[in-house]
């Protein structure tokens, strides 16, 4: 109602644009309302230069116009799709703001300047409205929201890491608690976006956010690590040596102590495992060095953990400074590149372009004078829905809110407008729909729905200084509005026709291709940015498989192998420099053989039964166990393959050193 009454007195001429704004703006958080103000307000003024440049310019070439908005409609909507944090709403608007104002303007492009003027007005004011209410008046601060977040992961992670330990964790439990973790990672990651712009943030803070987040990226492979590594110890031996047992119930204790966990505890269980690895480091069969490779392991685990608990201290208690020795992750550091399906993407852009253009050739294949109202709202329809997987339902329900929002939007203007006289009886009249939308906005299960219902009731009423119906544009406008969600939901039948079960699949054929990828390369690399991605598309999986029947996809359960076993390539490359060159000769025959296997991966969409590179990968270990080959940079090499083996061929029998068989390690 601010912003309504401002543009009442300032004489606006499109004063739904300011309300409406408010309703598309408003967030639960302050700092989420500031940010996607900006980035509303910066997209509005982009699309209204574009608009400003190509209506004046091809205004007397109708088709090149539809065409020109039509493709700034998908190139933004594409490069949006591309930025998968709130910054991507920039660009969304940016794409159609240019429709709005520019299909607005072709029956007289006199106007267009004061089309765009007034929409860069309207916009900012209900902008600015949104974000002074939503600070002054009971604030929702964005960091304890983060801290919630950060407390739930950590205490997911620390049931997860306890059932690990313990040696209760099995296969479906550990793809499920690693799916969950991964999920709110992604989560958390867009909740820090918004921290700079929340009024209680501090300088600090995000940085702090972003080194957990590392740690968080990193504890997921390694804890499905130690729980592979237990699974195939204790197929091997009757029982685990007493003091590693005595080390995995004290790590779980350690964990399960939460913030009270003491440093000196983890120092001292790092010093076990040290002493542990000394005494298996000279055993050569398989249960010694999956129990060498297990120490090495827990002690990256404790070292991770031990750092996730200083940094929510530091967090929880606004510390500025935290001790420089964070390191565990230190890998993992750097900007993360997150997961993009460029072909989803450009799918959901052409549907953009050709509903419009659709929209386009009705209205002026036809002649209707209002047809313009559908050719904008088809280019708003098909980008807000463009990011789901598969958008149907939700342009369905939206079109349902569409016809209610027309009917409630009929009876204020036929029956309620006309008996209202002055500001305040508006507000009292408009305050039964608005309150209660409002309020069903605020519960999850009918949001979207009332959200729907309210933006497109306040843009339908046309609220004006002054009542002043014209039922035929009423009328005209209102029935484009429905035609426009008819449209978009023509276009996008037929053009996602790519189901949850197909999008899952080309999830883990990214995986397989990046794998492959990395082995081709044959050099160094951010291992952060690859780690980052693959924990990025395991939390994609979640709820495109939520949405599938149980069993329908057996080969997802091996994306947490896969990606380990691109962690072990990347240690290899890592370190590919500081070997020997007989060590150099073993690792490059093992990579070989890895890129093969993954690429074979993509094109069989399953795994090939590649008996040579676990041959090479035995061969290569049975030639660095030998006494005189250990050198420190081959134990590091041992560890990765005793990971490759296990994250490539998990149902293998176990190693088994002999004699040097020279054609296997030349192979």
């Amino acid at each position: 109602m601010l912003a309504l009454g401002i543009a009442f007195a300032c004489g606006f001429s499109k004063p739904s644009w300011a309300l409406a704004t408010v309703y598309i703006v408003s967030q639960p958080l302050s700092g989420a309302v500031a940010s996607k103000a900006v980035f509303r307000l910066g997209g509005t003024v982009l699309g209204a230069l574009a608009a400003l440049i190509l209506v004046p310019n091809l205004v007397n070439a109708p088709v090149i116009l539809c065409l020109a908005l039509a493709g700034w409609v998908g190139g933004t909507l594409f490069i949006s799709l591309l930025d998968r944090t709130p910054r991507s709403y920039l660009f969304m608007l940016a794409g159609y703001t240019a429709a709005i104002v520019g299909f607005g303007s072709v029956a007289d492009p006199r106007f267009v300047f004061d089309t765009a003027v007034s929409r860069v007005q309207e916009i900012s004011l209900g902008i600015v409205c949104a974000a002074v209410v939503s600070r002054l008046l009971f604030p929702r601060h964005v960091l304890p929201v983060v801290t919630e977040r950060i407390e739930a992961w950590l205490g997911d992670a620390a049931d997860w890491a306890q059932t690990v330990l313990r040696g209760q964790a099995t296969v479906a439990s550990s793809n499920q608690a690693s799916r969950k973790l991964a999920a709110d990672t992604i989560h958390l990651v867009a909740l820090t976006t918004h921290l700079p712009y929340d009024p209680a943030g501090h300088a600090w803070t995000r940085d702090q956010i972003t080194l957990l987040e590392q740690h968080m990226t990193a504890l997921v492979p390694v804890l499905s690590a130690i729980g592979d590594r237990l699974e195939a110890l204790q197929k091997e031996v009757p029982a685990l040596a007493p003091v590693l047992q005595e080390i995995l119930a004290e790590t779980a204790t350690w964990v399960q102590a939460g913030p009270v966990g003491q440093e000196a505890t983890a120092a001292v269980l790092r010093q076990r495992l040290t002493r542990l690895e000394k005494n298996v480091e000279v055993r050569v069969d398989w249960a010694g060095l999956l129990t060498f490779n297990l120490c090495t392991r827990l002690k990256y685990f404790i070292d991770i953990w031990e750092d996730c608990l200083i940094l929510r201290r530091a967090i929880a208690a606004g510390e500025s400074c935290i001790p420089p020795h964070l390191d565990a992750a230190s890998r993992f550091a750097g900007d993360p590149v997150l997961h993009l399906d460029t072909q989803a993407n450009a799918i959901s852009c052409l549907a953009a372009v050709l509903g419009t253009l659709l929209s386009c050739a009705i209205w002026i294949g036809t002649g209707w004078n209002d047809g313009a109202m559908a050719a904008q709202m088809t280019a708003v329809f098909c980008s807000i829905f463009a990011s789901l997987d598969n958008p149907l339902p939700a342009l369905k329900t939206h079109t349902l809110c569409l016809v209610g929002a027309i009917v409630i939007a009929s009876i204020y203007q036929f029956w309620v407008f006309p008996a209202i006289d002055g500001f305040p009886m508006l507000v009292l009249a408009l305050a039964p729909f608005l309150v209660t939308a409002g309020i069903f906005m605020a519960v999850p299960v009918y949001g979207f729905p009332a959200f729907a219902l309210c933006m497109n009731g306040c843009m339908f009423m046309g609220v004006e200084a002054s009542y002043n119906l014209d039922v035929r544009a009423f009328l005209n406008t209102n029935l484009a509005a429905v035609l426009a969600g008819v449209i978009a939901i023509i276009v996008v039948t037929l053009s996602h026709t790519v189901g949850a079960e197909e999008r899952v699949v080309r999830l883990l054929r990214a995986v397989w291709a990046d794998v492959a990828q990395l082995a081709a390369a044959r050099e160094n690399f951010e291992v952060r940015a690859f780690v980052r991605r693959m924990v990025d598309r395991l939390g994609l999986l979640v709820p495109r498989l939520a949405s599938l029947p149980a069993g329908t996809l057996p080969q997802d359960a091996g994306m947490l192998l896969d990606i380990r076993a691109g962690l072990n390539l990347a240690e290899i490359l890592r370190l590919r420099e500081a070997f020997t060159p007989e060590e150099a000769r073993l690792a490059d025959a093992v990579i070989h053989g890895l890129s093969r296997h993954f690429q074979a991966k993509v094109h069989l969409h399953r795994p090939p039964d590649d008996v040579g590179l676990l041959a090479q990968i035995d061969g290569a270990l049975n030639q660095l166990t030998q006494p005189a080959a250990r050198t420190a940079t081959g134990t590091s090499l041992i560890h990765s393959l005793v990971g490759l083996r296990r994250c490539v061929f998990p149902q293998a029998g176990r190693f088994v050193a002999g004699p040097l068989n020279q054609e296997v390690l030349a192979s």
